[in-house]
């Protein structure tokens, strides 16, 4: 068996994909879980807040403690979320549709490049999740496919 090594100070930053106590019933958190799973020695800090969206990822990043070695990353989601009403909405052609779709696409990906700009200028090691599957209430809406 190896000897476990302290990784240092790992901050959590994002939304309820991290701070997500609220809905796993008494279960263990998120936070909880990388607390237990790191060697002895090393901490873990949850600044994500569930419901943060892009642009409140620059206020969890004031409050990353000093002594912070590693910077963990999941938000996006809200925000993707916050423009599905786009999918109900009439459009006159495939094309206006199309045209409004990469609007959404263009906004995210300035916000999202702005976000991880401020994120990497900390200079720690960073990971970076992706973006979850919504539960869409709308069946068509619902429908992805898996590339195994």
């Amino acid at each position: 068996m190896g000897i476990d090594v302290p990784v240092g100070h790992v901050v959590l930053l994002g939304d309820s994909i991290f701070d997500n106590a609220a809905y796993v019933a008494g279960a263990p958190d998120v936070i909880r879980q990388v607390r237990k799973r790191l060697p002895q020695g090393s901490k873990a800090t949850l600044v994500a807040v569930d419901g943060s969206k892009i642009g409140d990822v620059g206020r969890q990043l004031r409050r990353v403690p000093l002594d912070a070695t590693h910077l963990v990353l999941s938000i996006g989601g809200n925000d993707a979320l916050g423009s599905s009403d786009f999918l109900s909405a009439p459009a006159r052609s495939t094309a206006e549709a199309l045209s409004g779709l990469a609007d959404i696409g263009d906004d995210f990906e300035r916000g999202y490049l702005a976000m991880l700009t401020d994120v990497l200028a900390h200079e720690l090691p960073t990971a970076i999740c992706t973006i979850y599957y919504p539960r869409f209430p709308m069946r068509p809406c619902r429908r992805w496919r898996s590339r195994r």
